[in-house]
């Protein structure tokens, strides 16, 4: 059984979702900034109703999942299933920048942890160390309900990926916050399906989306890596 709550895992899952955390998504917009080219976000009501698509249908069913899966291989001690997930993350994101951007902030996340965390050891080969699968597998390790992973994970994947839009467009810090108050009902949507949802649920995309996100490279001027 899992451990108890403890204030001590509160507020290390607070400094993980903080936006000041350096585990690269800063850099990434995963087609974000495609879309913001293309002039189909120039409000925050337009960047509100991108987050609720994105999130639902992309977000939602790949990388939350993936954090639930993990999770659950690495309270079993899994290494095997571990690196399979992984393998499969990778193979569910076809953008390659999106594949590139998640397996770089995997890295960054791994490498911060076992700096930040004594206990922290990583006794698997992740084929790839996607950031999903990397935050699931030390949620395990630290003894971390997974209610309080997944949101704390929710909130650092949506507070960035609106941070990025709002610096894009560019809107106010004001309405970047109002975005993220409006998507909270969403994200306990998604994350009380995840706590329920089996690998068999795994896998969706929007493609818009990945077509935003491999045409993201082909853009005259970037400010994002994705």
């Amino acid at each position: 059984m899992m451990e108890k709550f403890s204030l001590e895992k509160g507020l290390r899952l607070m400094q993980l979702a903080d936006s000041s955390f350096p585990s690269g998504g800063f850099t990434q917009s995963f087609g974000l900034e495609t879309i913001i080219q293309r002039g189909d976000i120039n409000s925050k009501e337009e960047l509100n109703r991108f987050m609720q698509t994105f999130l639902y249908y992309t977000w939602r069913p790949t990388d939350l999942l993936a954090v639930k899966l993990a999770w659950d291989a690495a309270r079993q001690s899994d290494g095997q299933r571990l690196a399979l997930l992984d393998r499969r993350l990778n193979a569910l994101k076809l953008p390659s920048e999106s594949r590139a951007g998640s397996h770089k902030m995997g890295k960054r996340l791994r490498q911060l942890l076992m700096e930040i965390d004594a206990d922290y050891t990583v006794d698997v080969s992740f084929p790839f160390g996607h950031h999903a699968i990397i935050l699931g597998h030390y949620g395990a390790s630290a003894k971390i309900e997974l209610p309080l992973l997944l949101a704390a994970f929710a909130h650092m994947s949506t507070a960035s990926l609106i941070a990025n839009g709002v610096r894009a467009v560019p809107l106010g810090q004001t309405s970047g916050q109002q975005v993220l108050a409006q998507l909270q009902p969403l994200l306990n949507t998604c994350i009380q399906w995840a706590v329920a949802a089996t690998e068999k649920d795994w896998g969706g995309s929007a493609p818009a989306f990945d077509w935003a996100a491999m045409a993201h490279e082909q853009l005259y001027s970037r400010i994002f890596m994705s």
